[in-house]
């Protein structure tokens, strides 16, 4: 049951596509006798019996979640944080999150908040830096906080091309307001262009002629156009 594939593109916060996506059942092991909760069920645990038992523990501090696997994340994200294990908090937090989206439980956007005050702490001590700043975006934008996703991000680049295009997308987004789910594979299909100089006088100039405006040109001429997944080899196909 541990054993899985992926075959497509992961969600902007990394979250994997199928089949590994549907797996997450099979992440975590909960005992049945005293409720503890561990990647591996040989463990010992690391607290005590009676945090088990505390209605924090039993109760996930209050919080109603519609799919019994958000629970198993979330407990599992207290344990962790009795521990002392920043990253193991952070990313139990992450997948509840998930699993809340899987059950369209709104407390989805809570759990993102919780997950991005220990993000920071276990950025401190992560080798995966540039995975967690494009995790971080996500969590950011995807909890409504688009302000800080712009704040944050808009002077932000990598030495990787793609992770640079994930962040504008990302920039592209919160201005929108957008906090929809999107893929890796969205990102080509979202085309913006900036237009200056000769090439701006002659748009302004077929959109005077025709009586439109600027940017219904601009999407007429891409609309035939819009899956290319090179903008520069698309700019200079239409414009030369």
């Amino acid at each position: 049951m541990t054993s899985t594939n992926t075959w497509g593109y992961p969600d902007l916060d990394l979250r994997p596509s199928e089949m590994k996506r549907s797996s997450m059942f099979t992440w975590l092991q909960e005992c049945p006798h005293c409720g503890y909760i561990t990647v591996d069920i040989e463990d010992e645990p690391d607290v005590p019996a009676d945090f088990l038992k505390n209605d924090d523990y039993l109760t996930c501090e209050g919080y109603e979640f519609k799919y019994n696997l958000a629970k198993r994340f979330y407990r599992h994200s207290l344990i962790s944080k009795a521990e002392g294990d920043c990253r193991s908090q952070f990313f139990s937090l992450l997948h509840c999150a998930w699993a809340c989206d899987d059950a369209e439980d709104d407390i989805a956007v809570e759990m993102r908040k919780l997950a991005l005050k220990s993000v920071d702490k276990f950025n401190l001590i992560s080798s995966e830096k540039d995975n967690l700043k494009l995790i971080k975006a996500d969590l950011l934008r995807r909890s409504l906080q688009f302000d800080e996703v712009i704040h944050e991000f808009k002077d932000i680049t990598f030495e990787d091309e793609l992770k640079d295009n994930v962040i504008a997308f990302q920039l592209e987004l919160a201005a929108k307001k957008d906090s929809t789910c999107y893929t890796i594979e969205d990102i080509p299909k979202q085309v913006t262009i900036t237009v200056e100089g000769k090439l701006l006088k002659k748009l302004n100039l077929i959109a005077e002629i025709k009586g439109v405006s600027l940017s219904e040109v601009i999407e007429t001429m891409l609309k035939d156009k819009a899956d290319e997944t090179d903008p520069a080899e698309l700019m200079n196909e239409l414009f030369g």
